[in-house]
């Protein structure tokens, strides 16, 4: 089942997207033919249009997510689409997830700090990427992993909005097949 906050967020993400087009549209056809009752009728139609494909869009980036979290634990929720993520591994996973971060031709400027890796990983094909972090507790081995996304990642609608996201099922595959 689709969370609906998540579903809601995702629609009106994807509605503010297409709201300048939709915009532009309008007001070329109010200068072209006036303002008359067909028009208005036509303004609400390609109003209702434009609401419907953008619920369209909204439950396949649903779907996406869903299919990426698949098998992780991770619950695909609205809090999906915030800018920080943030898990904790079990102690057996933290070499595994240093190893596919130094592995991964996704990750890019990795280094280590007196026990902590901050890297850039590129969740999708594009240049844009998150910035994370993966500390290991000494004592109980548990590993902390900590991404955030990039600001312009932030403004996108569609699955870009959630990349912080989709970088944490990326790297919580890593983690448990190593």
């Amino acid at each position: 089942m689709v969370d609906r906050r998540l579903l809601w967020r995702l629609w009106l993400a994807t509605m503010s997207g297409f709201l300048p087009l939709l915009a532009t549209l309008s007001l070329s056809d109010v200068v072209d033919e006036d303002l008359s009752r067909s028009l208005a009728e036509d303004l609400a139609v390609t109003l209702l249009v434009w609401a419907a494909l953008s619920l369209l869009a909204a439950l396949y980036v649903c779907a996406a997510l869903v299919r990426r979290a698949r098998g992780t634990g991770i619950p695909v929720t609205v809090d999906a689409l915030r800018a920080t993520q943030e898990r904790a591994f079990p102690a057996g996973q933290a070499e595994r997830l240093r190893a596919g971060i130094t592995g991964s031709e996704r990750a890019y400027d990795v280094t280590d700090e007196a026990g902590a890796w901050e890297f850039q990983w590129r969740p999708f094909r594009g240049r844009h990427a998150v910035t994370g972090s993966l500390t290991v507790d000494g004592p109980a081995g548990e590993a902390r992993l900590l991404l955030r996304a990039d600001q312009g990642l932030m403004g996108m609608p569609g699955q870009r909005v959630a990349s912080a996201f989709v970088a944490l099922c990326q790297l919580a595959r890593l983690g448990q097949t190593g």
